[in-house]
């Protein structure tokens, strides 16, 4: 049986004091700390109990930016109603977090730092352009998310630091957005691959803005640059989104594994990704017939 001090903060500077400690661990919802601690995997000599630092917690918006505190759940993600209409692909994300139950303890903060390929969260935040607020003793950094994930199960984090938050600007009534996902069941799984697009049109119904994400087919969550180039301006077409579909198995880089083979996941990652953007070319369509009425 592991051996391991245990300290519980309430506020933010009693948590920057403890995370001083060395060998300091987090643990917030518990979702995948306690289980790697099961394993064997994570041996903490401190385990830090965020879950009493109330400032922490809480979806705050501030005129058109929106900022989710650390400890923020997913069961409360999914169930927020501007997020709902403002940045649908967030939300649907939350829902494909693990079963009910584990949505109510699993919390924004513990998806980013795992550091998953796979993170539910991470593809729509990327499409939203988010950025990552860390705090320590020493002050706060704010770092996009994509300079904030280095790799599986790395993150830029430096000794002493935690995520107080995620900031990003409140997605304007035209801009469609969408998440997917696939996975063996519905809930309770790991993305063999996922998808989230985001997509505004212009008064000419051309793809005046294209932002797409993939997950799980590369070392961390990564957008698809080329592939919104390819798309930026152009009319949709049947054939425009099978040329996307080829964009995108080339900026990915999937591996083999259990789950799925590198040849499935390239395949997989197109034909999901041009469904996101379908999906979110969809609702921006809906959003411009609502202005003209």
């Amino acid at each position: 049986m592991q051996t391991f001090n245990y300290l519980r903060p309430a506020h933010l500077d009693e948590l920057c004091q403890a995370l001083q400690q060395p060998h300091a661990k987090i643990v917030a919802g518990g979702t995948d700390v306690l289980p790697q601690m099961h394993t064997g995997r994570l041996q903490p000599a401190l385990l830090v109990d965020i879950s009493r630092v109330s400032e922490l917690e809480g979806i705050r918006i501030h005129n058109t930016q929106v900022e989710i505190g650390a400890l923020t759940t997913f069961a409360a993600i999914q169930a927020h109603p501007t997020l709902r209409a403002a940045a649908p692909a967030l939300t649907q994300a939350a829902q494909w977090v693990g079963a009910p139950m584990t949505r109510q303890r699993a919390t924004l903060g513990g998806n980013l730092a795992n550091a998953s390929p796979a993170a539910d969260a991470v593809p729509p935040l990327m499409i939203y352009n988010a950025e990552v607020t860390l705090t320590s003793a020493k002050g706060s950094r704010s770092l996009p998310l994509a300079q904030f994930l280095l790799g599986p199960g790395q993150t830029a984090l430096q000794r002493g630091e935690f995520i107080q938050s995620v900031r990003f600007e409140l997605p304007a009534e035209d801009l469609g957005s969408a998440f997917l996902k696939i996975g063996p069941r519905r809930g309770m799984t790991i993305a063999i691959v996922s998808a989230a697009a985001a997509v505004r049109l212009s008064p000419e119904g051309r793809l005046e803005q294209v932002r797409v994400a993939v997950g799980a087919s590369a070392p961390t969550v990564i957008r698809c640059p080329q592939t919104e180039n390819l798309l930026h301006g152009q009319l949709p077409s049947a054939e425009l989104w099978q040329s996307a579909a080829q964009q995108i198995a080339v900026e990915i880089s999937p591996i083999d594994d259990v789950r799925a083979s590198r040849a499935y996941r390239r395949r997989a990652a197109g034909v999901l990704a041009v469904r996101a953007l379908q999906a979110a070319l969809s609702q921006a369509q809906e959003a411009a017939q609502a202005r003209t009425v």
